[in-house]
């Protein structure tokens, strides 16, 4: 594709603290006057400037050490062809087996984050997405991926501030006049959400003929060699570390348990108020 006919409006949507996605034509006003094919976004986040890239024609890279981030990476930056169908839908949002069937989000986190039947429908659908079949190797990776790219988004907009840094369901629940966030947004059902991101999601993917590909590495692991750009766009660390935004880890544990489903129970530090990992 020429970069001058990189439409940005038609790009992932985002609600991740620090994301690039209002200021990209300006990064792309840099980007396109620079010669180079092969990329690495060293602290990917929302995918943003990878999504950037990889339109741009670019073989690109997508490293996050959060492994809910690398996810989102292999779904819209590595991925190329795989789209989510409305069976693969359907199977995700059915009542599970017994076998399958796992309540670790209704038994641990009840009144904390989401109300008792979403929990419910957190725990329905990933029951789900962990035991999809039906599919192998790269296909079945990618659609596992496309999935939890829904689920994430879905999670994120049902959030008062989208983060999970503190313990208040509250926000939402409490009958008080308020001057911010949007309740009817917040009430609206995963259900309606998950569809819409499946939607949008199916409609980010294409094959840009470059081998992109997603990692999950420290970025101090990662060999700087073999790129001819590295993008370093890393959290904004105050010194005294009082800034708590800056850590990532802390604002979205829950998505990083959504992503290790079935250990998450043993990663938990209960001592925490908001049971982060």
């Amino acid at each position: 594709m020429k970069t001058d006919e990189i439409e940005f409006k038609h790009f992932p949507t985002t609600r991740y603290q620090g994301s690039k996605r209002k200021i990209l034509p300006l990064i792309h006003s840099v980007f396109k006057d620079i010669e180079f094919n092969t990329a690495l976004d060293a602290c990917g986040g929302s995918g943003s400037v990878s999504y950037l890239l990889k339109k741009m024609g670019k073989q690109v890279t997508y490293n996050d050490k959060l492994k809910f981030n690398f996810l989102i990476g292999k779904a819209i930056i590595e991925n190329g062809q795989e789209l989510l169908s409305d069976t693969d839908v359907n199977k995700i949002l059915k009542q599970p087996s017994k076998r399958n069937s796992k309540e670790v989000i209704s038994k641990i986190f009840d009144g904390i984050y989401y109300l008792k039947d979403e929990n419910q429908w957190l725990d329905r659908a990933m029951s789900n997405i962990v035991s999809m079949g039906g599919y192998t190797g790269k296909t079945l990776e990618y659609k596992v991926a496309l999935s939890y790219y829904a689920l994430f988004q879905s999670c994120l907009i049902k959030r008062p501030f989208n983060l999970f840094h503190r313990n208040n369901l509250s926000v939402r629940t409490n009958d008080v006049k308020r001057n911010f966030g949007n309740k009817v947004t917040w009430e609206r059902t995963f259900d309606s959400y998950f569809l819409r991101f499946v939607n949008e999601a199916n409609n980010l993917i294409f094959d840009n003929g470059k081998k992109c590909k997603s990692i999950n590495e420290s970025i101090l692991n990662i060999d700087p060699y073999g790129y001819d750009l590295v993008y370093i766009d890393p959290p904004y660390i105050r010194k005294d570390g009082s800034n708590e935004s800056s850590n990532y880890l802390k604002c979205y544990h829950f998505l990083e348990g959504l992503s290790n489903y079935k250990e998450w129970s043993k990663q938990i530090d209960f001592s925490s108020n908001n049971l982060r990992l």
